[in-house]
């Protein structure tokens, strides 16, 4: 009896060490779809010093590669070359089996920077790179017993990159954003790895569970010779339960720490984007003025915005930002061009971060409202966050009660 007990024990614990591992995983892939979700997807052209930012567009290279064999011009490849090696072996009844397989005789990757265009350009840091969009080529034999394997990033792919903004205007690695290379558009790879998430919640769940039930099984299975009833499947059911409590409960709880986190820090950024168009929108004017000095109602107002949280602000931002078709030798202004370029991408950065902080607000709400969550989000004494409206006076999210 009690090496069955230890046995059983031994199943309960090794569920439990699966559903910590799990636990770390889930937090890892819970920030990585924060890091992928919080960059908002721009245009070339508005792209900043320091912005975190996907881009789409056309791989190109004045110097592309070729991949071995198969002599494709591309940005980056992954090639192998494989032969096959029959062993025949004969087992206890002398009769002979025959097993085939391919083994790689020789093996080479590469990658170099490219400019990605989408009618402006950017160029493409290959150092640290997370190489997503490699697709396979039809594997080539040569004769019966030599094969070619390829996978490529052709020149003139439609690619999506993720990446910093660096002092040269190139996009890289930085900290912990990731120069990611995908095919995918950004909404989808943010929901793939969201979907990674919930695959791995269950994991948590299910891990813990299945290894007490299944401790408790074996046990019961091997102290009662009459076999399993319909009692001893309640009680590795009540097992299971009991161990998987305090793992839901540790994953709840630091899921709705990490989504506070979140909120605070989307907030924070439409604050520093709101700062920012504040203090563009009086330097356009003063070029402006010169050019439309009969706009005196405009220029009186927007002139008066000092601060990001002027309800009136976005309505003035936006005036400005159409002026140039009224003038057109306002777009001959090199001055004028800079500022105006400058606050047409903070308005597009906004729009995305308030929606950014919608969507994240949304999910905390829902979280902290439905059952079993609301359980933890009582004892974190949590208070629903409030949402953004395109006019509002954006105030903290009081978060905590």
């Amino acid at each position: 009896m009690p090496d069955e007990a230890l046995i059983g024990s031994l199943f309960a614990a090794l569920g439990a060490l699966c559903g910590w591992i799990v636990v770390r995983m889930l937090a890892r892939r819970d920030h990585e779809t924060w890091v992928l979700a919080r960059a908002p997807l721009l245009p070339i052209r508005a792209l900043a010093v320091g912005d975190d930012a996907w881009v789409r567009g056309t791989a190109r290279a004045a110097a592309p590669l070729s991949c071995p064999w198969f002599d494709v011009a591309c940005v980056a490849y992954s090639y192998r070359r494989e032969r096959k090696h029959v062993t025949v072996t004969t087992d206890k009844d002398g009769k002979s089996h025959t097993r085939t397989e391919w083994r790689t005789d020789r093996s080479e990757a590469t990658a170099i920077d490219f400019e990605l265009d989408d009618g402006d350009v950017v160029l493409v840091r290959a150092a640290d790179a997370t190489n997503e969009a490699l697709v396979g080529l039809a594997t080539d034999y040569e004769g019966s017993s030599l094969r070619h394997v390829a996978s490529v990033i052709e020149v003139d792919a439609t690619l999506s990159v993720l990446g910093v903004v660096q002092d040269d205007r190139s996009l890289a690695a930085e900290r912990e954003v990731p120069c990611l290379w995908t095919r995918l558009p950004r909404d989808e790879r943010v929901r793939r790895s969201a979907r990674s998430e919930t695959w791995l919640a269950w994991l948590v769940c299910l891990l813990p569970f299945l290894g007490a039930a299944g401790g408790m099984l074996w046990w019961l299975g091997r102290t009662q010779p009459g076999g399993l009833g319909a009692r001893d499947w309640a009680l590795a059911a009540a097992a299971g339960a009991l161990l998987l409590l305090p793992f839901w409960g540790v994953m709840a709880w630091n899921r709705l720490v990490r989504l506070r986190q979140q909120v605070r820090a989307a907030f924070r950024q439409v604050d520093v984007d709101l700062a920012v168009r504040a203090g563009l929108v009086p330097n356009l004017v003063e070029v402006v003025r010169a050019y439309a000095a009969h706009e005196a109602t405009l220029l009186r107002d927007t002139a008066a915005l000092r601060s990001g949280r002027d309800r009136d602000a976005e309505h003035a931002a936006r005036a400005v930002l159409v002026l140039h078709e009224r003038y057109p030798d306002l777009r001959a202004d090199a001055l004028y061009r800079d500022l105006h370029e400058r606050l047409w991408a903070v308005e597009e950065k906004l729009a995305h971060t308030r929606q950014l902080y919608n969507d994240i607000a949304t999910e905390w709400n829902d979280r902290t409202a439905q059952f079993p969550q609301a359980l933890v989000a009582r004892l974190m004494r949590c208070q629903p966050a409030p949402l953004l409206a395109f006019d509002d006076d954006p105030l903290p999210p009081r978060l905590v009660g």
